[in-house]
């Protein structure tokens, strides 16, 4: 990829590695304590309901007799909450799930929350058996009805050419002015010389403003490009309004940007599209 001057870095800790000892193998451990544990510290989910029930795992290292971990709920956004505070863990099962409860959603927007462990429940770490997960955060997203908004024509820059894909679906969020281009670099590269799998196929979602001019939100954006093992990600930001901005030409929307790699910023993303509505 042929990319602009390097414009900032921050410096990284050098963490090193020790080797493992491999002589005088004891005896298999055998777990003493349950070690009561999520078996994530965090898990997401999309649906297109407006009240819905998320179960979460719970895992544990000895599975004789039953268990029942007591929960705590934290940080609940509205209309979050935890169907039961206990959760019962089977004689001979190894997992059991709490369940959050999301109701009343509304489109567009996230719901969360972050479960806890009871002080008891944390008193059953063992270390030897693996790390103890304490706290967890749940997060749901109302999702939108997406419904067909035309298509567009998109032009996008890699290494010193420039490569295009026609008909690219985009999709609006029915009653409100987010649109979405669909994957537009996986059709832009699906039948070029580069590997798709080089880019990403996520969606780039924008708003629409009144004035026909679009918007996206700052930060990184869901689009990424690999050269060799490196990934280097669409970023845009009003902190460097020389390198990243919109320009707009009738129909046609002209997007400049950075690329992060790590915490190093670099010049040179471009990214066109015209819509045909």
């Amino acid at each position: 990829m042929k990319l602009g001057k390097y414009i900032l870095g921050l410096a990284l800790v050098a963490v090193g590695l020790t080797s493992c000892e491999k002589d005088n193998v004891g005896a298999i451990f055998e777990p003493t304590q349950a070690n009561i544990s999520f078996i994530a510290d965090e898990q997401s989910k999309l649906t297109d309901q407006t009240s819905i029930e998320v179960p979460v795992a719970l895992g544990r290292a000895i599975t004789k007799g039953t268990y029942t971990a007591t929960l705590s709920i934290v940080e609940a956004d509205e209309g979050v909450t935890l169907k039961s505070d206990k959760v019962t863990f089977a004689d001979g099962e190894g997992m059991a799930y709490a369940t959050v409860v999301v109701t009343n959603m509304k489109q567009g927007n996230s719901y969360g929350c972050t479960l806890t462990l009871s002080d008891e429940d944390v008193a059953t770490a063992n270390t030897k058996f693996g790390e103890q997960i304490n706290t967890t955060y749940v997060e749901v997203m109302c999702d939108y009805n997406w419904v067909s908004a035309g298509y567009c024509t998109v032009v996008d820059g890699w290494y010193t050419e420039m490569f295009s894909a026609e008909e690219v679906p985009v999709m609006n969020a029915e009653g409100t002015n987010v649109y979405r281009l669909l994957s537009p670099l996986y059709y832009v590269y699906v039948d070029s010389e580069v590997d798709p799998s080089q880019t990403c196929d996520a969606d780039l979602e924008f708003i629409l403003n009144q004035d026909g001019s679009i918007k996206i939100s700052e930060g990184t954006m869901p689009l990424y490009y690999m050269d060799g093992s490196d990934k280097y990600y669409g970023y845009f930001t009003s902190d460097y309004p020389s390198y990243c901005f919109i320009e707009q030409d009738g129909n046609t929307y002209a997007l400049n940007f950075l690329f992060l790699n790590g915490s190093d910023l670099h010049t040179g993303g471009y990214f066109e599209f015209t819509w045909f509505k």
